[in-house]
Order: structure tokens, then C-alpha cells, then sequence
């Protein structure tokens, strides 16, 4: 580590944290990462890279039991749990070094490994491997994360029982499993495990299934964990939770006992706020998290935080704005972002994303909010593909076209709700996009046919479109002069 004061002290090597860092260092500054664990954060170490790995055989496997529908036989999967794991711990190694390794490359980075802590406005205080250490700065950015919430009923001292930092890193699959939370993250380890054939029970306290999302994401999943044999109580709290040489066992509101090899609790996360020496500086968390502007910034000047303890909307990629935010700020380059439009994908088969505010939300602000829906079922390719399930639901102004939000269900959802995430950004309307010529045959069909159909009711109320003065016959024979037109 070099002697001097920095441009930026950042707490924390995740997708916020190292975007601070990147971004200071190609504006030629200088930047100090403090992590005490891997570059990378719980994201690719724990989090967003390993479940995909683990998606990925799901969707595998969920493909050949299904082959009847495309004239291939159908086969039955037979999973390897050690192979599988290893392969997930494959692929975040893989990505984990060159994520190091980019770092490490960056001479205008400097990575320290351990604790940090705040000292003052401009110092941290850092104790590493080789003792502590002190580092100044003119800014410190906060992106030291979240981790898992572990609620008081689950026995934690039992190795049966997980949060997804454990079942990601684990040497082998469970022979059952029980996963407590209904959200993004418990519906997408249902549906890992529900696809390689694990038996698998899954508990929500609300009615639903991916709260808050709309109500049509949440009947999606249910009905595609149905089909590859997860048991769903929606509406059921955990009453009590034990753990035994043999399995772990929970008693339900309603008096159900359920058993399974092992549980995963998935109830969410929560802000890493503590043990980084804010008290000494003058802040305090409101509702678990760090407040701050538009420009990332604390009520403490050149105290900047970033990511999941800064944000409800724990999001890797909502971090990285927000890290990419909070480096120009602190370069000089004034860059505010209102944090508006922040896409989100559930990972599950098939997948959900959605961009914006519900239709009911839509109501609360706007006063001509209107849906707009698509089914893949009248979609070439997915037809195609044998993969009718889902559609697009749009909700926009029913008059200009200004769009409010959408909900994509169907394959590759993830991918293409960030059209709409353009069109929500940018400032355009349902009619520029219908203007737009879309590849066919293609699943981004969708966004074209809902902004069709948008045109449609527009047209019919005479509120699209530019009107001729004397509008034209439908054949171009019929706009000839007399005599051009022949015999």
C-alpha cells in the first residue's frame, strides 16, 4: 500500500464498492478498497453468479423430462450432487480471480485486505492480517453490503439449517429441503432444487408468492413450482423450528408439521451497518439503512454510501449505478440519478422481470393509467419453442402512450425487460415504440405488439397519428388521375 491521502477510501469490494473504485481510477484518480473477504461481494461469491450456475442445470433438467412436447423422448435427470456443487464452485472461481485479477492490474487501485472503520470524516482504520493500518482520503464511500436475516425461530446451531451463503458453497445437494420465504430469493432455490428433483417444501407468510411484485408474477411461479413437484403453503408463519441428528422439523401456524433433510431460510437481508464506526462520525441509520441524495451522498460531507446499505432495493446492478454515481460525484463530475427506473429479474422457469410501478401504483400517481397485455401464446417463436407460458403486461398512459411500467413472464424475461427500462429512462412513449421495427421471429416481439395495441385504442379514440386532408382510397390504382388508370 503507497503513503498519501487518497481521492476515495471505499468500504467494501462488491458491484458498488469496486464501481467506486473503477470509476475514480479512470477519472485518474486514486483508490483504496477495503475488503476483508473476496472482490466481488456477495453477489458473485454467494449470491446472484453461483444461483445462476445453479439455474442453469435446473433448466437443464426441467428441458429433458419436458422432450414429449417437442418429439424427443423424455429423460429423467440424474443428478450428481457433488459434481453439481463443484461446477457452481467452478464458475464463481472462475469469475472471482478475474475479478481480482482486474484489480490487482489497476495500479490506481489499491486493494486492502481486512475490517474497516471509520476514525473520522476522512480515516479509516483498518486492521488486517498483518495488524492495523490507517488510510485517508478526501471522500469514504460505504458499500459494505447486506447479509441474510436469521430470524429467532431457526436453530442456527445446527449445520442443517442454511441461509443461502451456506447453500451456495455446500460440498453436496440436500436429500430434502424446506425453504422458509416466498420472495425472489426462496423462489429461485425452490426452483433449483424442485427441477433437479429434490423433494422440496417452500413457506410464505403472505397470501403470495413474490411480494411485492405484481400478483401475477407471484401465480406464475406458484403454478411453475407445482409442476416440477415443490409443495407451496402461502399464508403459513413458522410457529416453531428444531433440528436433529436426522433432519429438521417445523411446525406451522395451522399445525402442520413438515420434515426435511435440511432448511434454507430466505426471509431477506439485511444492511452490514454495524462495526463501521458510523457513531463516530455523526450518522445513524433510518429504517436499517444509510439515507442519502441523488448523488449517493450521507448528511456527512465527503461521506458517500452506496448499494444494498444505502438502497431497500437490494440489487447488484442498481449498487453499481450507485457506485458509478457516487465516483463522479467525488471527481468533480456532477452526475444525480434519481433511481426511478431500476429493472429486477427473478431467475425462476419462466422467468419474471419487471421495470416501474403496477397498475395500481400507477393509479395513485397518474390520472389515465391503462394495461396493456400480450400472450406468448399468440407469439411465433415461442411457439416454436414450445414455450407458450407468460406474456407482457404494460401499464402507460392511456392517451400519450407514456409508459408507467411492465411486467415481462416468459423465457428470457430477464433480458428483455430493459427495452422498457430505455423507454422509462429515455422519456418515450408506447407509439415511438411501435415505430420501432422488431426482429421476427423474436420472443422481443412482445414489446412490439403490446405498443401495437396501444396504437390501436389510440386510433380508435383519434388521439394517434397525423390525418391526411383528403384521405387516400386503400388501392393505389384508386389515386390515379382518369385518365392513367386505362381500360
Amino acid at each position: 500500500m503507497a503513503e498519501g491521502t487518497y481521492d476515495v477510501i471505499v468500504l467494501g469490494g462488491g458491484p458498488g464498492g469496486t464501481a467506486v473504485a473503477t470509476q475514480v481510477a479512470r477519472r485518474g484518480g486514486w483508490a483504496c478498497l477495503v475488503e476483508r473477504g473476496h472482490l466481488g461481494g456477495a453477489c458473485l461469491n454467494v449470491g446472484c453468479i453461483p444461483t445462476k450456475a445453479m439455474l442453469a442445470a435446473g433448466g437443464v433438467c426441467r428441458r429433458m423430462r419436458n422432450g414429449a412436447a417437442l418429439g424427443l423422448e423424455p429423460v429423467e435427470p440424474k443428478r450428481d450432487g457433488r459434481a453439481f456443487m463443484r461446477r457452481v464452485r467452478d464458475v464463481v472461481e472462475t469469475l472471482r480471480t478475474r475479478a481480482e485479477g482486474a484489480a490487482k492490474a489497476n495500479r490506481a487501485i489499491d486493494v486492502v485486505r481486512g475490517s474497516g472503520r471509520l476514525i473520522d470524516a476522512h480515516t479509516v482504520a483498518v486492521q488486517t492480517p498483518e495488524g492495523a493500518q490507517r488510510v485517508t482520503g478526501r471522500a469514504v464511500v460505504i458499500a459494505t453490503g447486506s447479509a441474510p436475516v436469521r430470524p429467532g425461530f431457526a436453530p442456527w446451531d445446527s449445520p442443517r439449517v442454511m441461509t443461502t451463503d451456506e447453500a451456495t458453497v455446500a460440498e453436496d445437494l440436500p436429500e430434502s429441503v424446506l425453504v422458509v420465504g416466498g420472495g425472489v430469493i426462496g423462489c429461485e432455490f425452490a426452483t433449483i432444487y424442485g427441477e433437479l428433483g429434490v423433494p422440496t417444501t417452500l413457506v410464505e407468510m403472505l397470501d403470495g408468492l413474490l411480494p411485492p411484485l405484481d400478483a401475477d408474477a407471484g401465480k406464475a411461479v406458484a403454478q411453475s413450482l407445482a409442476e416440477v413437484g415443490v409443495t407451496v403453503h402461502t399464508g403459513r408463519k413458522i410457529a416453531e423450528m428444531s433440528a436433529d441428528d436426522g433432519g429438521v422439523t417445523a411446525r406451522l401456524d395451522d399445525g402442520t408439521a413438515l420434515r426435511a433433510d435440511r432448511a434454507l431460510i430466505a426471509v431477506g437481508r439485511k444492511a452490514n451497518v454495524d462495526g463501521v464506526g458510523l457513531e463516530t462520525v455523526g450518522l445513524s441509520p433510518e429504517g436499517g439503512i444509510l439515507p442519502v441524495d441523488d448523488r449517493c451522498r450521507t448528511g456527512v460531507e465527503g461521506i458517500y454510501a452506496v448499494g444494498d446499505v444505502a438502497e431497500e432495493r437490494q440489487y447488484a446492478h442498481l449498487a453499481e449505478r450507485m457506485g458509478y454515481v457516487a465516483a463522479e460525484c467525488i471527481m468533480g463530475y456532477d452526475c444525480p440519478d434519481d433511481r426511478a427506473v431500476v429493472p429486477v429479474g427473478v431467475y425462476t422457469h419462466p422467468e419474471v422481470a419487471s421495470v416501474g410501478l403496477s397498475l395500481a401504483e400507477a393509479k395513485r400517481r397518474f390520472n389515465r393509467p391503462r394495461v396493456f397485455r400480450y400472450s406468448l401464446a399468440n407469439s411465433s417463436m415461442a411457439v416454436a419453442c414450445g414455450e407458450p407460458a407468460g406474456g407482457l403486461k404494460v401499464v402507460a398512459d392511456a392517451e400519450t402512450g407514456q409508459v408507467h411500467g411492465a411486467l415481462w413472464i416468459g423465457p428470457h424475461a430477464t433480458d428483455l425487460i430493459q427495452e422498457f427500462a430505455l423507454v422509462m429512462r429515455c422519456g418515450l412513449t408506447l407509439g415511438q415504440l411501435h415505430e420501432t421495427i422488431h426482429a421476427h421471429p423474436t420472443f422481443q416481439e412482445a414489446a412490439a405488439a403490446v405498443a401495437e395495441a396501444w396504437a390501436a385504442h389510440a386510433a380508435r379514440k383519434g388521439r394517434s397519428g397525423k390525418r391526411c386532408q383528403e384521405p387516400f382510397s386503400q388501392h393505389p390504382r384508386d389515386r390515379m388521375p382518369n385518365d392513367e388508370k386505362g381500360s
